[in-house]
């Protein structure tokens, strides 16, 4: 039977199976990837001013920050 939809805690089918977790069409590198996805928290407020953390690590303030969050925001990914 085609599914148009089928997820169970190991699989994902969608579109009668057009869209699978069975095919990889997204994995992790660690250099040179496509793109970029955030896998953690990536902005902080703190007394009305914002830090941003960029794919890449680092920081951007708004001029008005004083706090000190920092985190890994993001992971490399290659796609098919």
């Amino acid at each position: 039977m085609a599914y148009t939809l089928y997820i169970t805690p190991t699989s994902f089918i969608a579109s009668s199976g057009k869209l699978t977790s069975a095919r990889r069409y997204i994995r992790k590198v660690a250099s040179g990837p496509d793109l970029k996805f955030v896998v953690a928290p990536n902005m902080h407020v703190k007394n009305g001013g914002l830090r941003y953390v960029n794919p890449s690590g680092s920081n951007t303030d708004d001029g008005s920050y004083n706090g000190s969050f920092t985190t890994s925001a993001s992971v490399g990914i290659k796609t098919k």
